[in-house]
């Protein structure tokens, strides 16, 4: 699609102060999530994994074709019987500037956040919620992306939520132990992983998909209006341009973001200019305490 079928912000985005208190644009740090995601790409298709840049980034794909002007992070998604697959792959073919985590490759690993985080080593960031949803692994703390793993999911809804509501139990006592008391929480993450794989395996057939079940927080999005979409509309996973790239996203892309954050979250065109949506005083980055995008420093 041409470009001038996008929308177009230029608008300045702060990001907040780095590490030596200085100020940066959002912009300032999309090259190194563009770097993210290409590695990742080259992984994929080195190993034939299916990938889909999901949420945010998909709503980045029918708006921008790329990222989102403020949005400081990207969100990928692969299939959940992917994951071993993954795990192999970028074990073997994960660039040297590279680190991913996941509970399959270390028990240190959060259950209760997205799947994996690959990381950009030459980079520091420490989350708004660090405190309590802190990175326990030690192969970077470096600017990353999140993949979360896709399953079927029952197709009432509110059977859907009753499976959610699972990890919602145990979230508090996983934090308090993990945050807290520093006390690791093994046999929980265990029950935990136990639970999704069993979903997974139940529901792999439903004609309806989501994140998976573990994540407990996965209904707090703002807009968000839907947590299931029919797997037509999120497979096969298709190409899409995206920063003058070929990666790939859903099926139906518009139609899951049109699913997942509402009408009014897709551009609009008056008098022939195409309009952003958002109102600008919503937004915002959203992610960062503090960072360095040009070292691992902490200072």
């Amino acid at each position: 699609m041409d470009k001038k079928n996008f929308v177009v912000d230029n608008n300045s985005y702060d990001l907040g102060k780095d590490v030596y208190k200085k100020h940066h644009d959002v912009r300032d740090v999309h090259p190194i999530l563009l770097t993210l995601i290409l590695e990742l790409d080259r992984v994929c298709r080195k190993n034939n994994i299916p990938y889909a840049l999901s949420f945010g980034s998909a709503l980045g794909i029918v708006n921008y074709g790329g990222f989102i002007p403020w949005d400081d992070d990207m969100d990928v998604a692969i299939d959940y019987f992917d994951v071993p697959r993954l795990v192999n792959a970028l074990k073997n073919d994960l660039g040297e500037e590279f680190a991913f985590d996941c509970y399959e490759d270390n028990k240190r690993f959060n259950v209760l956040i997205p799947t994996f985080k690959i990381r950009y080593k030459n980079s520091y960031i420490k989350e708004k919620f660090w405190y309590t949803l802190p990175n326990r692994c030690k192969n970077s703390d470096g600017i990353f992306i999140d993949i979360v793993a896709l399953m079927g999911v029952p197709e009432d809804p509110k059977e859907h939520y009753k499976l959610i509501k699972y990890s919602k139990r145990r979230m508090v006592p996983y934090v308090a132990l993990d945050a807290f008391l520093r006390i690791h929480p093994y046999g929980m993450k265990k029950k935990l992983k136990d639970f999704e794989r069993k979903v997974a395996e139940k529901y792999k057939d439903s004609p309806m998909v989501s994140q998976t079940v573990i994540i407990p927080f996965q209904d707090w999005a703002e807009k968000k209006e839907n947590l299931a979409y029919p797997r037509g509309v999120i497979y096969p996973f298709r190409e899409y341009d995206f920063e003058g790239h070929k990666l790939y996203s859903f099926n139906k892309v518009e139609e899951f973001c049109r699913l997942c954050y509402g009408e009014k979250c897709l551009k609009r065109i008056e008098d022939g200019v195409w309009i952003d949506p958002l109102p600008k005083e919503k937004r915002n980055a959203k992610h960062n305490l503090t960072y360095n995008l040009y070292s691992k420093d902490k200072k």
